[in-house]
């Protein structure tokens, strides 16, 4: 796994019960699926000792507040550059908006747009 060297070991306290790729592994599991933290299916993600939902998020927390997870994800960025097919990307279009006919209308001098975050007068 990838992921689990770039983790830093603590310095200070316990270390973790479970492995560190077993809490990894089910921290993307609920970050792939997006289930929520307290319907985490933790008996059937780790092996040995179970944790709780609540110690899978303390983990997590604490490596993304340490930055840890940045790390990672630029370190494999960089890792596998190569490899990436960047030709057929989907990017989101949903906070661009496209009133009234998008290219057809042109720019109209102003770049104030009614979108649903946008305050409108009174």
């Amino acid at each position: 796994m990838e992921i689990v060297p770039h983790i830093p070991l603590p310095k200070r306290g316990f270390a973790p019960t479970a492995p560190l790729c077993e809490i990894v592994n089910a921290i993307l599991y609920k970050l792939k699926t997006g289930v929520q933290w307290g319907y985490l299916p933790t008996t059937s993600l780790f092996s040995q000792k179970v944790l709780s939902w609540q110690s899978v998020y303390h983990h997590y927390r604490k490596w993304f507040r340490s930055g840890t997870f940045l790390d990672c994800w630029t370190g494999i960025l960089k890792r596998y550059r190569d490899m990436f097919d960047l030709s057929s990307v989907d990017l989101d279009g949903s906070h661009t908006p496209a009133i009234r006919g998008g290219e057809a209308v042109e720019y109209q001098g102003r770049k104030q747009g009614r979108t649903p975050t946008a305050r409108f007068p009174a």
